[in-house]
C-alpha cells in the first residue's frame, strides 16, 4: 500500500468519525477521495450486520474501488451508492474528495425549496450560494444515475439529493467534511429564519472574499470537529 493511499484511509475514516460526532450521519452515509494519480478512490464501505456505526471504522475497514464501482481492494462491499463518488470524480478532475450524507437540516431545506443563503460569517465563506438540486430520492445505485446527479452538482461544491440528503466535494476530505457542516449550519438558519417570516440580511460577495481574509480557514474547523469526535469516543 502506497503512503498517499494509507493517509486517505486514516482521513476518510475520521471524517466518517467526525460525521457521526456531528450528528450528519448514524450508520448511513459515505466519504470518500481519490488516490492521487490513479483511478481509485478509498470509500467507506457498505452498512451491513458486521459494518454499522461509521464511528467504529477505521482505516483498515475503508475499501478501495475502481471508477467503475467494482472493488479492487478490502473485504467488504463497497457502499450501493459508491456511483455518486465515482461518476462526480470522473465528471471533475479538480474534485479530490466527495462527501455524502442525510443531515436533517438541509435535506429539509431540499425538500421546501427553501434556500440556503450566505447569512452567517464562517458558514459563508464555505457556502456562498444556495446549491443546485437534484430533484429525486432515489439512491445512486447505478452509474446512470450518478452521472445524472453529477451533471446537477456541475462545477458547484455542493447539491441536494432532494428528500435523500446532500453531497458536498472538495480538493480535500477535511474541506468536503467541514463543507457538510458548514451548510448544515446555514440551512438551521435559513428554517429559524423561515419560521419568523423575516426577510434575512444576506452577506454580500465582497463581504465574503472579506471574510475569507479574517476568519479560520479548513484547519482549525477540522482540529476541533476532531476534538468532538474524540471527545465522543470515536477516535
Amino acid at each position: 500500500m502506497s503512503a498517499p493511499e494509507e493517509e486517505l484511509r486514516e482521513v476518510v475514516a475520521l471524517a466518517g468519525q467526525v460525521l457521526t460526532a456531528l450528528g450528519l450521519v448514524d450508520y448511513l452515509g459515505h466519504a470518500s477521495a481519490r488516490i492521487p494519480g490513479t483511478d481509485r478512490v478509498v470509500v467507506k464501505p457498505k452498512h451491513s450486520p458486521a459494518v454499522r456505526s461509521m464511528a467504529a471504522l477505521g482505516a483498515a475497514d475503508m475499501v478501495v474501488v475502481d471508477l467503475d464501482g467494482s472493488l479492487v481492494d478490502g473485504t467488504a462491499r463497497p457502499p450501493a451508492e459508491v456511483f455518486i463518488h465515482t461518476e462526480i470524480y470522473r465528471a471533475r478532475p479538480d474534485v479530490s474528495a466527495v462527501v455524502h450524507t442525510h443531515q436533517r437540516s438541509a435535506t429539509l431545506a431540499g425538500v421546501l425549496g427553501l434556500p440556503i443563503q450566505p447569512v452567517l460569517h464562517v458558514p459563508a465563506t464555505f457556502v456562498p450560494a444556495d446549491p443546485p438540486t437534484w430533484p429525486h430520492p432515489v439512491l445512486v445505485d447505478t452509474a446512470e444515475l450518478g452521472r445524472d446527479l453529477a451533471a446537477t452538482l456541475g462545477g458547484e461544491r455542493y447539491c441536494h439529493l432532494q428528500g435523500h440528503g446532500i453531497v458536498s466535494v472538495a480538493a480535500d476530505v477535511r474541506e468536503a467534511t467541514v463543507g457538510a457542516a458548514m451548510l448544515e449550519q446555514l440551512a438551521e438558519a435559513a428554517l429559524a429564519g423561515a419560521r419568523t417570516g423575516a426577510k434575512p440580511r444576506v452577506i454580500t460577495p465582497a463581504e465574503i472574499e472579506t471574510l475569507r481574509g479574517q476568519v479560520a480557514g479548513v484547519e482549525g474547523r477540522w482540529a476541533y470537529f476532531c476534538d468532538l469526535a474524540r471527545a465522543g469516543g470515536a477516535v
